[in-house]
């Protein structure tokens, strides 16, 4: 068994932001092994996608407190939670004007900032928790296009669950025991809250106990192919009206030209 005694500095010492995403996501023996030093973390530095981010980062920063009209500072140092000596996080910059972080990814896909957020959700409210404030800022560059920002609210009951695992996944690195078994149902469960947090005032729904969204949803796909059916239906029926005829009728159907040379349907 390794000893405690070759855990490094730095990230080996507690749980970072990044690290939170890992346990949420069940990465437990994996991220276990790193810790103790019984497997390399992995190298980034020849990552492109990751290098970009790093290296387009203060960039980032000074763009979007430029073009929004705040102050931002770039904080350097390690914060620490309060109650909790083993969570950590590193944050990119600091609004003094609200007394918040920004967070910043350069993403090479074109998700937007909404699904982006709740991707990285754990950082997040990773974040949220050491600092102590009731919303933080969150902003994708996608590609080569304008960054988009968002206001993520803090979520207790999320941040209540996600240390709960933190401090489980934490016992094991501290007694040296491999995290044998995950517990999934708890990471399942914190996923679904996450997607329930408030991201610039608006959240997500789950309808699955609404009886009224089940009877139109049934309604709605029981519906879609004859939907389709009638907007093809429509488009050849104009396609037989005659360039000269004002109006043409049969079988039950009317269609007229008004004066725009729009055709309209009667039955």
């Amino acid at each position: 068994m390794t000893d405690l005694s070759i855990i490094r500095a730095d990230r080996h010492t507690g749980i970072g932001s990044s690290d939170a995403k890992r346990i949420i996501e069940g990465d437990w023996l994996g991220l276990y092994n790193e810790k103790l030093g019984i497997t390399e973390q992995e190298d980034l530095s020849h990552v492109f996608r990751v290098q970009l981010g790093v290296y387009t980062e203060q960039f980032h920063l000074e763009w979007i407190a430029k073009r929004d009209g705040f102050p931002l500072e770039l904080p350097n140092e390690r914060k620490h939670h309060p109650d909790y000596d083993f969570m950590f996080c590193h944050l990119d910059g600091w609004r003094p004007d609200q007394d918040t972080f920004i967070e910043v990814k350069h993403s090479n896909s074109r998700a937007t900032v909404r699904d982006k957020a709740v991707y990285y959700m754990a950082q997040l409210q990773h974040a949220i928790a050491i600092t102590g404030v009731e919303h933080a800022y969150f902003s994708v560059i996608a590609g080569n296009d304008e960054p988009e920002m968002a206001m993520i609210k803090r979520n207790n009951e999320y941040i209540e669950r996600m240390i709960g695992l933190e401090a489980s996944f934490w016992w094991h690195v501290s007694n040296q025991v491999p995290p044998e078994i995950t517990p999934k149902g708890d990471q399942a469960r914190l996923v679904e809250i996450g997607k329930q947090t408030p991201i610039d005032g608006l959240r997500a729904y789950n309808m699955e106990t609404s009886n009224a969204w089940a009877e139109q949803a049934a309604e709605y796909t029981g519906t879609v192919e004859a939907a389709a059916r009638y907007e093809v239906a429509k488009k050849e029926l104009k396609s037989l009206m005659p360039e000269d005829a004002s109006e043409a009728t049969g079988h039950g159907i009317t269609i007229k030209r008004d004066k725009r040379g729009a055709l309209r349907f009667y039955t």
